[in-house]
């Protein structure tokens, strides 16, 4: 059978590496995002009621996030909302299909009955496991003005001890001018926790390239010469979805020629064949 891929057999390797679809088993333990992990597994601990985590396009954001909830306590259940751009009456929709709550008709949403509803759902489980829930919003910036406001009321359904809903915001940097709008001030005070994901340094350009061939091929049939550090870290400047974009195509291009010395030659190649709009 056809395979899109398949002349990554040619370097014995299995499975795409580079691959620009997150993927927990591929996350590559860079300093940066690490620290993002530990940072908002302190917040998750800590009980903070919002966190936020930012990033440019690319970075990563996502993966870190997957990453973090397949490391989850068996105590907290994790809701995640990947199109954001709701209405506040979808958004609770939306909440609601996600946590299994039998809704009457969507008329009946309106905001009290919504916050009671999810009120009664989590005082009902908090006596078994998981005991509270993780929202998390991805793509956040597109959350409009009006639906952030109700992330504020939903972290009001905490109350005293009873932690019951915990919610991270996942967003690009415009997500910090969109929570600076004056109208959410009391959601700016409910964020404990922000942290900003930071790109790949120089020095680990290289061990994040092997790191991932080596997740998908038990004995990877390529050599990497040391001079591709240089150039993909001034090409991308150490975004991991740029990194990999231009690493697949370098590929291909060194399979086309039968080559498996993978060198600086096939990297420049590569990347004439990319509009410098798609490495932005």
């Amino acid at each position: 059978m056809f395979n899109d891929f398949s002349y990554l057999s040619f370097f014995n390797i299995k499975a795409p590496p580079f691959s620009l679809v997150p993927d927990p088993s591929l996350f590559f333990p860079a300093r940066a995002h690490l620290e993002s992990i530990e940072v908002l597994s302190f917040a998750l601990n800590q009980g903070s009621l919002i966190s936020v985590l930012t990033g440019e396009p690319g970075l990563g954001k996502t993966q870190v996030i997957l990453t973090l909830l397949s490391r989850l306590s068996k105590e907290i259940r994790p809701i995640l909302i990947y199109n954001p751009a709701l209405s506040p009456v979808e958004f609770f929709e939306t909440l609601f299909r996600e946590l299994s709550i039998d809704e009457e008709t969507p008329s009946s949403l309106n905001k009290d009955f919504a916050l009671k509803k999810l009120r009664n759902f989590f005082v009902a489980s908090s006596t078994g496991a998981p005991k509270r829930c993780l929202l998390v919003i991805d793509e956040a910036q597109l959350l409009p003005i009006e639906t952030l406001e109700e992330l504020r009321l939903l972290s009001n359904l905490n109350e005293g001890k009873e932690l019951f809903l915990q919610i991270f915001l996942v967003g690009q940097t415009g997500l910090a001018q969109k929570i600076k709008n004056p109208l959410l001030s009391p959601l700016r005070q409910r964020i404990s926790v922000w942290e900003e994901l930071r790109p790949l340094e120089r020095d680990e350009i290289m061990p994040y390239l092997w790191f991932r061939i080596k997740q998908v091929s038990d004995v990877p049939n390529l050599i990497l010469d040391k001079a591709l550090e240089k150039s993909l870290y001034k090409w991308t400047k150490g975004i991991p979805r740029l990194i990999n974009k231009l690493m697949d195509r370098t590929l291909f291009l060194a399979y086309t020629k039968q080559e498996r010395y993978i060198k600086k030659g096939h990297l420049k190649e590569a990347k004439k064949t990319f509009s410098d709009l798609l490495l932005e």
